[in-house]
């Protein structure tokens, strides 16, 4: 679960095993694979970064533990 906020600044939790897509159109928008969307204030990259972080937490063998999130720095792609 990753924490997101509505753009009126509630909470939620949010499973992230459940994303289809984050766009941004210049909002956030989490699709969901059962069509729901959500309009969070959280960036692009903190949501990428929020499931990596939570996938590695939970275990999740596909994350190898030294991928380094965003926020780490700069990365040479």
């Amino acid at each position: 679960m990753i924490e997101l906020h509505r753009l009126n600044g509630e909470l939620f939790l949010l499973n992230s095993d459940m994303i289809e897509t984050v766009e941004v159109t210049p909002d956030t928008v989490v699709r969901l694979i059962n069509g729901h969307r959500y309009v969070v204030r959280e960036s692009f990259d903190d949501i990428r970064n929020d499931m990596i972080d939570f996938r590695k937490k939970a275990g999740y063998t596909c994350i190898p533990s030294g991928m380094p999130l965003e926020s780490d720095g700069p990365q040479q792609r």
